[in-house]
């Protein structure tokens, strides 16, 4: 649930308190309790505290975290809780958290289904949602947005930055969003972004500095590696990940972010308070924005196929016209194999590269020069790159 700060900006409430009742869910802000909501347990119906519901507590109270969303079945609805969580470090000053646990709360439960493949599916659906209470890699804060980089946020506009959290959410990163739909207008959210998300303490010279990593792994064209290559029509590519690498030092914050086969370096300046300085550089890591794919079978190495499509220079257009209006200027670094299907898929996402007199493209076999370990070798690609770097500042 969230809550409107003395400077404008939305927050979320840290405690809930769960209310088990016979007829329904009832769930409060441990600092206010009359700010909260009710789910009837016959139907999953969400609607607002009652006069009784404020007064009135259960002999089964528990504490909750926070409110993910609600999954409805065939037979019942289904409103997911944190019930723990961890704090991990901050971002920009605020503290983030892991979830640790979650449960399911189920309503009209004692819906009977009419046929026996109606109980099948409903009991396939129910290992699915424990499959989804134990999933791992989840990461929220209740004070601000750990979906958007350093980068984007003071892009921002003051009043973008005064609305809910959840409106404010980048929707790529955003693991949540299409169970949230019954909950937003009782203002009951959380925005999760799975990331990995690790902090550090180091001196530079004498003084105290923090490194900050995250990784934000975008929601669009999802799939295991093997199972999910390539692009789709609207140019998103399978399994995107932008990585951010902040470090603080005395007052200073520097924002570096990593996402493959693009890398870019630019110069910000805060319009905020003070004045801070930013140096970021982008590398997009994601599939190649071809339409390919690879055919999993017992092969160590499964063989590709790079469909031959009439939209494919389309979407290469739109994955990179896509990526420049998010980052910025960029080099496309090709780092596939030169032999073999990666040599095919390489030549046929050169060829693409062609027709794009816009963006650099830099073609560099890592396994010839960087196998077996020689990752010194990393220097001649950096030789290629690295007036273009001295040109972006």
């Amino acid at each position: 649930m969230e809550i409107q700060s003395h400077s404008g900006h939305f927050k979320l409430w840290r405690e809930l308190e769960l209310h088990e009742f016979q007829q329904k869910f009832v769930i409060k802000a441990a600092e206010s309790t009359d700010q909260g909501f009710a789910i009837r347990r016959s139907d999953g119906t969400v609607e607002p505290l009652s006069g009784d519901d404020v007064s009135t507590n259960s002999r089964k109270v528990s504490t909750i975290y926070g409110v993910v969303g609600t999954i409805r079945s065939l037979a019942a609805t289904h409103v997911l809780v944190i019930t723990s969580r961890k704090e991990v470090g901050s971002y920009v000053g605020f503290p983030v958290f892991r979830v640790m646990s979650m449960k399911f709360l189920s309503c009209n439960e004692a819906l009977r289904l009419p046929n026996h493949q109606e109980k099948r599916d409903e009991a396939y659906f129910r290992t699915l949602l424990r499959v989804i209470e134990s999933t791992p890699g989840l990461y929220y804060s209740y004070e601000t947005d750990i979906t958007l980089s350093l980068q984007r946020r003071f892009k921002l506009t003051e009043g973008r930055m005064s609305k809910p959290i959840w409106k404010q959410a980048d929707p790529r990163f955003v693991w949540n969003r299409n169970i949230l739909e019954e909950l937003i207008e009782n203002k009951v959210r959380h925005s999760f972004c799975p990331k990995v998300f690790q902090t550090g303490q180091l001196k530079l010279k004498t003084s105290p500095a923090t490194i900050i990593l995250i990784s934000r792994r975008c929601t669009r064209r999802l799939g295991t590696r093997m199972w999910r290559r390539g692009a789709n029509l609207e140019g998103d590519t399978a399994n995107f990940i932008e990585t951010e690498q902040l470090l603080e030092f005395e007052g200073f914050r520097s924002s570096l972010l990593q996402l493959r086969l693009v890398i870019v370096e630019n110069l910000e300046k805060d319009t905020c308070g003070w004045k801070r300085y930013f140096l970021i550089t982008f590398q997009i890591r994601g599939s190649i924005p071809l339409i390919w794919e690879q055919i999993v079978d017992l092969s160590y190495k499964p063989r590709l196929n790079v469909i031959d499509h009439d939209q494919t220079s389309k979407v290469v257009e739109r994955h990179f016209r896509d990526i420049t209006q998010r980052y910025g200027e960029m080099i496309a670094v090709d780092l596939t194999d030169k032999h073999g299907d990666e040599g095919q898929l390489s030549a046929a996402f050169a060829a693409e590269m062609q027709k794009l007199p816009n963006v650099r493209y830099v073609s560099f076999d890592f396994h010839h020069y960087c196998g077996k370990s020689n990752l010194e070798n990393i220097q001649v690609l950096y030789d290629q790159v690295s007036e273009d770097f001295e040109k972006q500042g």
